[in-house]
């Protein structure tokens, strides 16, 4: 039987090969989240609204998203 591979094992070969990739854009890891979790049901161009907007007020954190108000 031939000994299974993971998905994470194939990312760790690729990056050791090719290196970041740099396909997503953004300042942070964390930025970079925001932008995929609302890229799932927004358009790219309101994306980057919503994150210049999140800049603008100094609440592109998970603790300044969290304590937000819900409208």
């Amino acid at each position: 039987m031939k000994p299974r591979v993971t998905i994470l094992q194939v990312y760790r070969k690729l990056h050791a090969v090719h290196g970041p990739q740099h396909w997503w854009p953004g300042d942070s890891t964390f930025e970079i989240m925001v932008g995929a979790v609302l890229t799932q049901n927004t358009a790219w161009a309101n994306v980057e609204k919503a994150i210049a907007n999140l800049k603008k007020a100094k609440a592109l954190t998970p603790e300044a998203i969290v304590k937000a108000p819900h409208r």
